[in-house]
């Protein structure tokens, strides 16, 4: 009785399946060109690339580590743990379709399509310092530190660096003393070069204190997801 019934059900079912493709079809060759225009592509190779973000982003919130975000979907720099954004910063940086943008973001994903690259490097350009050496010296002998290591630059200008000449420049309105001048033109030179071959640069305009928490939390190897408007 069983095998019956179901020799009997497989059959509507498959028959019932036919008939709702049908109908799909008949309506998708009865819709009008401009209901076809209102209707987005699917874009396959977005479509990956978003299914790559949300694995990245939950093995990142899952290893409890912090890491940076450059989401240029909403035109804002985070920072974030567990998944929640601790720190954030507008990204005006130029407009979403000009070369400057494209050239960053195809850089970036590369031929493999990566959403996601280890911070490389900072350089520090020019600051100003914000805490008293007397102020500091009190305090790292209360402390029993290092006077170095509690020392509150505001940067004036730095560099995050992710290799593959891919760079986030970042710019306050504070007048610093430059940090080392022979590194820094060495820097620069190295742009200089780089520039003719292809280069990728934005740059970011922020407050002193916004730059400070920005440039201390860009350690080595900081996960950067990259959220591209393109």
């Amino acid at each position: 009785m069983f095998f019956k019934t179901r020799w009997i059900v497989l059959p509507l079912c498959v028959f019932l399946i036919w008939l709702s493709v049908s109908t799909c079809e008949k309506r998708e060759s009865e819709r009008s060109p401009s209901q076809d225009q209102t209707h987005k592509k699917w874009d396959r190779k977005r479509a990956e690339l978003e299914y790559c973000l949300i694995q990245a982003e939950l093995a990142l919130a899952k290893s409890e580590e912090l890491y940076l975000v450059l989401n240029l979907e909403r035109k804002e720099l985070q920072l974030k743990l567990k998944g929640v954004v601790v720190w954030n910063h507008p990204m005006n940086v130029v407009e979403p379709d000009s070369q400057e943008l494209q050239e960053f973001v195809e850089r970036f994903q590369g031929d493999e399509g990566r959403v996601m690259r280890p911070l490389s490097g900072k350089h520090l350009f020019s600051a100003k310092e914000k805490t008293p050496d007397s102020v500091l010296s009190i305090v790292s002998e209360a402390v029993k530190a290092d006077p170095d290591l509690l020392r509150r630059d505001l940067p004036a200008r730095f560099q995050l660096l992710w290799g593959y000449s891919l760079t986030l420049e970042i710019r306050t309105d504070i007048v610093g003393e430059p940090r080392s001048r022979i590194k820094s033109t060495l820097v620069e030179f190295r742009h200089a070069l780089r520039r003719p071959f292809g280069e990728a640069r934005l740059i970011v305009r922020m407050h002193p204190e916004d730059a400070l928490t920005l440039y201390r939390a860009a350690q080595p190897d900081l996960p950067t997801l990259l959220y591209s408007p393109l």
